[in-house]
């Protein structure tokens, strides 16, 4: 009997408010779709990933690494000899454009020797049509692709296959395919003799993959001296490359993902304020049930089925959507997001039931913590009390005690003096959460207050349209809270990232015009360990007409930590005595002690790796180079005092200051380029600023200076102007996801609020049949309820930028340096915000209008009889 009555009453309020609950199905839905989407995005991007590093690794149980991007090959004979080394198999890997390919497919390229491999990565050996010295396996032009990387490239077996290198296109064969490779995965294999004499690896190796004998673990490799390696040589475990590519985008995924919980919180207040609304208007039919013998248990079922509904629909129709939008995400920008985290990656779509599962009970979750505030209120209130008030609308203000939102906004701030959980800034997020809960618990509270000043204001205006309107609004605070809950969330949210946005651009822009002062650049892309612009030819280049002058630079990466990415490491020509010339310093740079080399740090190495002005540290440095770029042998080295030989001890560095660095999330060291050639042995240099004579013109020069190139490694050149203009693009392109998140949730919270005006006014038509017979005018009754939208989302929209500004000063403050690790200047989008706040009141009061319109419109009489 109970369960047919319930099945009633729910089907009976659905029929009664189908726009309302609607709303709240699609709030959840969004919501769910949102943080679904994004979830599996990056899911997909990391799988790929996976699987690519578990066929490149094979069965390999660590790796011989360099801390500065490659290693001599000597040192492979003497590795694979000792006698903790069961087998070792020499490996190069780089990343190529694809020439004639779309804009910006790369191609990801192993070097093997297929004899070592089959002992250690047999997944990476081709398949071959022949065998013994014919095979195509060693031909001087052979290729061979996994089914993915012919997929994406276009081509098939047969086909040529042309690379973009810096010394300029190389054209291959595709001598087979690679069939162990997993079917998502976008892989190249070469012999490794041919790809370090045609794509510039002549001499050096990326790492030496390892199969350990009984007995032996990575751990004990790693003892100083247990192998004898140089010391720009770790060994690392295949475990430490996935952390390195979580590491290097976790942040980014993390900040995504709590941008996605936003449309399904804002979400959740919806749900509430359709329950609450709903409850307010039936109390007195459920106060009849209690009366006639309903026990609490069923009320409360009543109420939290009220709440599910919408929210198992929504979620139901979210996790669809959250498959076919990570499908849309997948080909539309990749697996990156737009962040550029896993350039030219096309990871295939990977759907998981964990997944489906926990975001499904997220949505069903927040859909009953939405009706929970109704039910507990409805089952606590006495029956005869509802049944004396008769079904108002009005809900009671102040419920919640006004120490409570005080207590969280003092907890928030507190929480800020926590330091980040595994560099995530989750006591920041938590503030965030706390701060706007507390900020939606105050509004009924602040409009209750207000209720003196809206009185006075009204009687003091001609016409009764405003004097009903703002009594309405004093005279219900309750409600109007309930219902503008999700638009405060989501204005808070989108205004505090509107101001968080607006200030790291401007922050960006003002850094790239002091990091770019010269009038046009040139690098080498992607240069292997033998590219580079030699001495001659920054010699002709200086002496190019139309040059003013011209500068230098070498950029290396250095790992410092194998489980996190390389930090760049930039040498350029730097003055010790007035540093601030070249760089955007934050504080004052302090004097280099004798014997020490002084370099800057950018703000993510102090946060990282606790490297703070006045330390002094030690760098891993490549071995020496002679003359010209050319590496000194170690019998050389040991001949010669003035080099360094492997393995001998590092010298000593100082931390002379920090700087802002915007390029380089995971860190930068800046030292003068002179001291680093004297330290490195190392002659050439990868990029170039040239600064014009007058008159010159800047794509004179630049072919000037192709031609002065053109028995070297191609470089490519750009204005000054050109290259803020892509960085400018490359930034906005990285927050285009983040925008669409805010926007979702900005449209999420209006479709709610529209939804509640238009429910308002056809609960109300019985009030304005009774001012219709009192002898209101329509029109009247139109801009009354109009008058009372605009009166209340103003005050949302107001509180909601309020409580934004406080979460913006906290995402500029401590997530933004936690997470990325760096920090910007506050700049503040008025005119952003107020056409936005501007644009909220007028939708809002447009839609009361003609919701108002509609429900006025029906005949007085009809409207004012009881219908029960």
């Amino acid at each position: 009997m109970s369960t047919g009555l319930q099945a009633w009453l729910w089907r009976a309020q659905l029929r009664a408010q189908p726009g309302r609950l609607a709303a709240a199905a699609a709030s959840i839905a969004i919501g769910v779709a949102l943080a679904l989407a994004i979830h599996l995005v990056n899911r997909s991007a990391l799988d790929e990933f996976d699987a690519a590093l578990a066929t490149v690794n094979g069965d390999a149980q660590a790796r011989i690494e360099s801390r500065t991007g490659n290693l001599d090959e000597t040192l492979w004979p003497r590795i694979a000899a000792a006698p903790e080394i069961a087998a070792a198999s020499p490996v190069i890997e780089a990343s190529f454009a694809v020439s004639g390919a779309d804009e910006g497919l790369r191609l990801r390229v192993v070097g093997i020797d297929p004899m070592r491999a089959a002992r250690v990565t047999p997944a990476l050996l081709p398949s071959v049509s022949e065998g013994g010295a014919g095979t195509d396996l060693f031909a001087d032009d052979a290729i061979f692709l996994s089914r993915r990387a012919l997929e994406l490239s276009g081509r098939q077996a047969g086909d040529r296959l042309a690379l973009d290198t810096p010394s300029g296109p190389i054209e291959l064969r595709i001598a087979g395919t690679l069939e162990r490779a997993p079917a998502g995965v976008a892989l190249a294999v070469m012999d490794i003799g041919t790809m370090q004499w045609r794509l510039g690896w002549l001499g050096r190796l990326s790492r030496i993959e390892l199969r350990l004998a009984a007995g032996i673990t990575p751990a004990m490799l790693s003892e100083p001296q247990a192998l004898g390696l140089p010391a720009d040589a770790v060994v690392t475990t295949p475990d430490a490359s996935r952390q390195r590519m979580s590491n290097l985008s976790r942040a980014y995924r993390v900040n995504l993902t709590v941008l996605a919980l936003v449309a399904l919180f804002t979400g959740g207040f919806i749900v509430h304020s359709a329950i609450a609304l709903a409850v307010a208007r039936e109390r007195s039919r459920l106060a009849l049930l209690a009366v006639l013998g309903a026990g609490r248990g069923l009320l409360m079922r009543q109420v939290l089925g009220l709440g599910l509904l919408p929210g198992l629909a929504g979620t139901l129709l979210g996790l669809a959507g959250g498959v076919a939008g990570a499908r849309l995400l997948l080909a539309a920008v990749g697996g990156d997001l737009g962040g550029g985290y896993f350039a030219g990656s096309s990871p295939a779509l990977a759907v998981d039931a964990g997944a489906l599962a926990g975001f499904g009970l997220a949505g069903v979750a927040t859909a009953l913590a939405g009706s929970l505030a109704a039910a507990r209120r409805i089952v606590r209130q006495p029956p005869a009390r509802a049944l004396r008030e008769g079904g108002g609308d009005e809900l009671p203000a102040g419920r919640w005690p006004a120490a409570l939102p005080i207590a969280l906004f003092a907890g928030g701030a507190l929480l800020l003096a926590a330091p980040p959980v595994r560099e995530l800034p989750i006591p920041a997020y938590a503030t965030i959460a706390l701060w706007l809960v507390a900020g939606i618990a105050l509004l009924p509270r602040a409009l209750a207050l207000a209720r003196g000043p809206l009185e006075r204001d009204a009687s003091a205006r001609a016409g009764p349209a405003a004097w009903l309107a703002a009594q309405r609004v004093a005279a219900s605070p309750g409600a109007s809270g309930a219902a503008l809950g999700g638009i405060v969330a989501s204005v808070a949210l989108a205004s505090a990232m509107a101001i968080m946005v607006a200030s790291f651009r401007t922050s960006v822009d003002a850094w790239l015009h002091n990091v770019l002062p010269a009038d046009l650049y040139g690098r080498i892309d992607n240069p292997g360990p033998l590219d580079g612009i030699d001495p001659a030819a920054q010699a002709r280049i200086a002496a190019i007409p139309g040059v003013a002058r011209a500068e230098f630079l070498h950029a290396a990466r250095l790992v410092l930590d194998p489980g996190r990415p390389p930090v760049a490491l930039l040498a350029r020509p730097i003055d010790a005595n007035d540093p601030q010339r070249r760089l955007p310093l934050t504080g004052q740079s302090l004097q280099a002690p004798a014997g020490a080399t002084p370099i800057w740090v950018s703000e993510a190495v102090v946060d990282l790796y606790g490297w703070r002005p006045g330390s002094l540290i030690a760098l891993p440095l490549p071995p020496a180079a002679g003359p010209g770029g050319a590496r000194l042998s170690a019998e050389s080295a040991a001949s010669d005092p003035g080099t360094r030989e492997p393995g001998a001890a590092q010298p000593r560095f100082f931390v002379a200051g920090v700087w802002r660095d915007y390029a380089r999330q995971h860190g930068a060291i800046a030292i003068d380029l002179q001291a680093w050639q004297a330290l490195a042995g190392e002659a050439r240099v990868t990029d170039l600023s040239v600064w014009l004579a007058p008159g010159a013109s800047d794509a004179a020069v630049a072919e000037r200076i192709r031609q002065a190139m053109a028995d070297g490694p191609a470089l490519q050149l750009r204005g000054a102007a050109e290259l803020r203009a892509l960085s400018l693009t490359i930034f906005d392109r990285s927050f285009a996801a983040t925008w669409a998140l805010e926007a979702v949730a900005i449209v999420v919270a209006l479709f709610g609020v529209a939804a509640a005006w238009s429910t308002e006014a056809i609960a109300r038509r019985r009030e304005f049949g009774m001012l219709r017979h009192l002898g209101v005018r329509p029109s009247a009754i139109v801009a009354q309820f109009a008058l009372e939208a605009g009166i209340l989302v103003a005050a949302a929209v107001c509180w909601g930028i309020a409580l934004g500004v406080a979460i913006a000063l906290v995402l500029v403050h401590w997530v933004n340096p936690q997470s990325f690790h760096w920090t910007m200047d506050i700049d503040w989008p008025v005119t952003q915000l107020a056409a936005g706040a501007c644009a909220m009141i007028v939708l809002a009061v447009a839609v009361a209008a003609l919701a108002a319109r509609q429900a006025s419109s029906a005949s007085p009489i009809r409207a004012v009889r009881e219908d029960w």
